[in-house]
C-alpha cells in the first residue's frame, strides 16, 4: 500500500466530474450502537445497530452550468439527490472508490475580500457510506467490451453497492451497464444491472447475498457514438 497525496484525488458528483471546482473533501464511515449494559455486566455491552455516516466537500463558487454551484443547488432540491464517488488515487481502474449516497443537508458560501468566493455542502447518507474500488475509470467507450478484474481473494456474504456517474453521452442508442462476479476469473454472471443508459445519469444500486471473488464491469453499446462514465463497487 503507498501512500497518497491530497492532489491526486477526485470527485464525481452525480453526472458531472467536479474535481476542477473541489479543493478539500471529508469521507465519514460509522455504524450506531445500542447498549446492553445491565446490573449483571463486568463492562459496557452494546450490540451493532444500522451503518451511518457523512461526506462534505469544500470548493470554489461556481455557477456555470455543469459547475459545482449548479450541481449542488439541483441536488439540494431533491430528497437522495446527491450521489459522489470519492477515488482519493485518482480515477484509476482498480483504486480505491469511496461511495455516498443521501442528501444535501447543508450549504455554505463564504466570501473574504482578498480570496475567491468559497462554497461547501455536507451531505447526509442514506444507508451509508461505502469503501470499495473502481471497475471502470472514467473513460469514453465506443464498443461493447468489460473492464479488468478485481481480485478480492475470497468470496463475500453480505452483497453490495454500485455506483454509476455517466458524464457525457453522445450518438448513441443506450448502453447497459453492468457488474459482473466469478468464482474462477473465467465463467462470469451478472450480479448488477444498472437502468438502461439513454443520456448524462447517475445511478446507485444494492445486491444482497454472495459476491463471488472476482467482479469486473461489464457494457453492451447500441448504436454508433461515445459515452463515458465511471463504475465503482464495494462489498458488504
Amino acid at each position: 500500500m503507498s501512500r497518497v497525496h491530497s492532489k491526486t484525488g477526485r470527485v464525481l458528483v452525480n453526472a458531472y466530474h467536479l474535481s476542477g471546482d473541489i479543493k478539500s473533501w471529508r469521507y465519514e464511515h460509522r455504524r450506531n450502537y445500542g447498549e446492553l449494559t445491565n446490573l449483571l455486566s463486568t463492562g459496557e455491552e452494546w450490540i451493532p445497530g444500522q451503518l451511518a455516516g457523512s461526506v462534505g466537500l469544500t470548493g470554489n463558487f461556481n455557477s456555470g452550468a455543469g459547475n459545482i454551484s449548479t450541481v449542488l443547488d439541483t441536488a439540494a432540491a431533491t430528497a437522495a439527490g446527491l450521489l459522489i464517488t470519492i477515488c482519493p488515487e485518482g480515477l484509476t481502474a482498480g483504486t480505491i472508490a469511496l461511495i455516498a449516497d443521501g442528501n444535501v443537508s447543508a450549504r455554505s458560501v463564504d466570501s473574504a475580500v482578498k480570496d475567491a468566493v468559497a462554497l461547501s455542502v455536507d451531505g447526509t447518507p442514506n444507508d451509508g457510506v461505502d469503501m470499495g474500488v473502481l471497475l471502470h475509470a472514467l473513460t469514453a467507450e465506443t464498443a461493447d467490451s468489460n473492464g479488468s478484474s478485481v481480485d478480492n481473494a475470497a468470496s463475500s456474504a453480505g452483497g453490495g453497492v454500485s455506483s454509476l456517474h455517466v458524464t457525457a453521452f453522445s450518438g448513441l442508442t443506450n448502453i447497459v451497464i453492468k457488474v459482473q462476479h466469478s468464482t474462477d476469473n473465467s465463467s462470469w454472471s451478472d450480479l448488477i444491472t444498472h437502468a438502461t443508459v439513454t443520456g448524462t445519469t447517475w445511478e446507485r444500486k444494492l445486491v444482497t447475498g454472495t459476491v463471488n471473488r472476482y467482479v469486473r464491469a461489464w457494457w453492451d453499446v447500441t448504436g454508433t457514438g461515445s459515452t463515458t462514465f465511471a463504475l465503482a463497487f464495494a462489498r458488504r
